[in-house]
C-alpha cells in the first residue's frame, strides 16, 4: 500500500501556495559551439546565473564567444545589453553574426555600470547582459554578489568580462572561462560540470571591435 507524501498531497490540492522559482534540468541557452556545450553541466549558458570571462586581451574573442547565443535571443525579440564595453562593437560584424541591432542596447556609462546591469536584470525585460568592469579599479566581491543575486531574479545570464590581467574577486559564478590569444578557451570553474580543459575557438570567426571609444 502506497502512503501519499503529505507535502505532495498538499501541493496537489492547493494552487494558492508560493512554490518559488523552479528551473528545469538542462534549462540553458546553447552557446552555439557544440564542443563547449558538451562541457557545460546544463548543455549551455546557465540562465539566471553569473558567468565570468577573463580575456588575455580585449578583443581576443570574448564577444565572438557570446554572439551565437545573443543573436538567437534577438531573433526571439529579447533585448540584449552591452554595458561599458572597452571598444565599440563593429555593427557590420554584429549584423553578419545574425544580431538584430534593434534589440541591442549599449550603455557607455562606466561609473554606474553595475547599477545599470542590476536594474536591467531585475526588470526581467532583457535576454542577456554583458558588463565590462573598469580595469583601473578593483571589483569588490560585494558588487559581484549583488550582480549574481540580480541575475537570479530572472532567467537572463549576466556575462562579466574582466579587464586583461585583473584578478576577479571570490564569487559564486557558475562559470569562469579564460580566453587566450591562441584561440583557446580554458574552463577555470564550472559548477556541476568540467572543472578543467581547453576548447579551441575558430580564429576566423572572431568579431572585430572598432578602435574608437577605447576606455582609458
Amino acid at each position: 500500500m502506497n502512503i501519499p507524501n503529505p507535502l505532495e498531497k498538499l501541493l496537489s490540492e492547493r494552487n494558492d501556495l508560493w512554490r518559488g522559482r523552479r528551473r528545469r534540468a538542462g534549462d540553458a541557452l546553447e552557446t552555439g559551439r557544440a564542443a563547449l556545450d558538451r562541457r557545460l553541466p546544463d548543455g549551455g549558458w546557465p540562465r539566471g546565473k553569473l558567468i565570468e570571462l577573463l580575456p588575455e586581451r580585449f578583443g581576443v574573442g570574448e564577444l565572438d564567444l557570446l554572439l551565437p547565443c545573443l543573436a538567437e535571443l534577438t531573433r526571439h525579440e529579447r533585448q540584449v545589453l552591452f554595458i561599458a564595453p572597452p571598444l565599440v562593437p563593429c555593427p557590420q560584424s554584429l549584423l553578419r553574426a545574425g544580431l538584430d541591432l534593434t534589440r541591442l542596447l549599449i550603455v557607455r556609462e562606466q561609473k554606474h555600470a553595475f547599477w545599470a546591469a542590476e536594474q536591467c536584470l531585475k526588470s526581467g525585460l532583457c535576454g542577456a547582459v554583458a558588463v565590462w568592469p573598469n580595469g583601473s579599479s578593483a571589483v569588490s566581491d560585494r558588487t559581484v554578489r549583488r550582480l549574481q543575486l540580480a541575475a537570479e531574479d530572472g532567467d537572463a545570464p549576466v556575462f562579466l568580462c574582466y579587464a586583461p590581467g585583473s584578478t576577479p574577486p571570490a564569487s559564486l559564478a557558475s562559470l569562469r572561462l579564460a580566453i587566450r590569444c591562441s584561440g583557446h578557451i580554458e574552463i577555470l570553474r564550472s559548477r556541476g560540470g568540467e572543472t578543467t580543459g581547453s576548447i579551441r575557438l575558430h580564429p576566423d570567426n572572431v568579431v572585430p571591435l572598432a578602435s574608437a571609444g577605447r576606455r582609458e
